[in-house]
């Protein structure tokens, strides 16, 4: 397939291919592709990308890359930074996660312990959104969700028992909406067991 690589940075993130011609009836397809940074670096180029059609768990249509390289003049985005191997500092024993969300805009975070910002914040939390717009927060490896936190009509809740290893601050965002409160603040807090 062939057309322009786009990049949305939203509540989700993700790369969706505007079609020169369409294929299968759609005008755009969703790409994605596993640990690599070719998507993110031929960003807002046109390319030629080869691999597998899926439906995604948000019913549209889906590419997983296999290969991928620019058509005519590219000027190469900075990939993304790698926060994979970025841990917590050792002497932290808990902390804060604060979310704000505004629209379709990133989620803004904010990782404290006792006032003080830790950084980055993608050593401490991170997030998945759900097709059922359900938001789920973790905390980093060795942590757990101690409190669930903040706006009341997106419905903070353990999504198992609090303090278990599988344990994730859970967010009814499409709740939130119905009541009014499409930017809701969201927040939890995590502790060694």
């Amino acid at each position: 397939m062939q057309g322009r690589l786009i990049f949305f940075d939203g509540i989700e993130q993700w790369f969706e291919l505007k079609l020169d011609q369409p294929q299968c009836g759609e005008a755009f397809i969703e790409l994605f592709q596993q640990g690599s940074n070719s998507l993110a670096i031929l960003r807002g180029c046109r390319v030629k990308s080869q691999g597998a059609l899926i439906i995604s768990a948000r019913g549209n249509i889906r590419q997983i890359v296999k290969e991928i390289e620019a058509v005519g003049p590219c000027v190469h985005k900075a990939p993304f930074p790698d926060f994979s191997n970025v841990k917590p500092e050792t002497a932290i024993r808990e902390y804060r996660v604060e979310m704000h969300l505004n629209g379709s805009h990133p989620i803004h975070f904010r990782v404290s312990q006792a006032g003080k910002a830790l950084r980055p914040w993608q050593a401490y939390a991170s997030y998945f959104l759900t097709g059922g717009l359900l938001l789920y927060g973790s905390c980093a490896n060795g942590f757990v969700v101690d409190k669930v936190f903040r706006t009341p009509e997106a419905k903070p809740a353990h999504f198992e028992e609090a303090r278990s290893p599988t344990d994730m601050a859970m967010f009814d965002l499409d709740r939130a909406a119905g009541l009014g409160k499409k930017d809701p603040d969201l927040g939890f807090t995590c502790v060694r067991p």
